[in-house]
């Protein structure tokens, strides 16, 4: 299905800081309308559809960037921020402890 196909392209296109401005979307279709690739009656159904799927492929890649920096971490055996959580109460419930029975 060639819409899909173009508004894969303009989308990988106009992801060139990760995110896809509304601006963008719209230079991105005039530019698919004046190339005769798109009918202008398709304008804002197309720009809807590249900020959605943009949206998406950011989703996607922050996922995958989160999910190897977790391995990363865990790979290096430095603590997370949950890890240092459960050290800090710990601490806390230590230090309690130690301050009643004085």
């Amino acid at each position: 299905f060639v819409m899909f196909e173009l508004l894969k392209k303009g989308v990988l296109l106009g992801l060139g800081a990760v995110t896809l401005t509304k601006e963008k979307a719209e230079e991105l279709v005039d530019e698919l309308i004046k190339k005769g690739q798109l009918a202008r009656e398709e304008r804002a159904t197309a720009i809807d559809e590249f900020l959605k799927k943009a949206e998406e492929e950011e989703k996607v890649l922050t996922d995958k960037i989160t999910a190897e920096i977790e391995k990363a971490v865990t790979k290096l055996g430095l603590p997370t921020k949950k890890d240092l959580e459960r050290l800090e109460k710990k601490i806390d419930d230590l230090a309690k402890k130690t301050a009643k029975s004085t």
